[in-house]
């Protein structure tokens, strides 16, 4: 029950911090004259912000130093944005439809992350 309980939550958590790089980089966009990447990498920071806190307090309830979590969170953060630019990559270069990109994402990186935060990330260390 524990681990339905965490993958709800991871879930939850996601689609929140999805929500919220939508939403900053979107309000960035059309608010300021910013470069439409700086306003996305604004976006993705926030949506590293939540998805950190949210999963280190509620998804995994991780209560010791922050500072390794968080260091070990951003080589997971940064991994998934590079498989999900070789997905794309993949697809473009054999020019399979878009909706494989998405299929195939979906399917891959947040099991992927969900595994790597559990174990790794916000694993108890003591």
């Amino acid at each position: 029950m524990r681990l339905v309980r965490q993958l709800l939550s991871f879930g939850s958590v996601g689609m929140l911090a999805t929500l919220a790089h939508v939403a900053v980089a979107y309000a960035l966009l059309t608010a300021t004259s910013i470069n439409p990447y700086a306003a996305n990498l604004a976006g993705f920071l926030s949506a590293v912000g939540i998805s950190f806190v949210g999963n280190a307090r509620v998804t995994f309830a991780y209560s010791e130093a922050w500072w390794p979590a968080l260091a070990r969170f951003a080589v997971v953060s940064l991994t998934s944005l590079g498989l999900t630019t070789a997905i794309l990559a993949v697809v473009e270069a054999r020019a399979l439809p878009h909706w494989t990109y998405v299929l195939a994402t979906l399917a891959i990186v947040p099991p992927l992350t969900f595994l790597l935060s559990k174990f790794w990330v916000f694993a108890r260390r003591t």
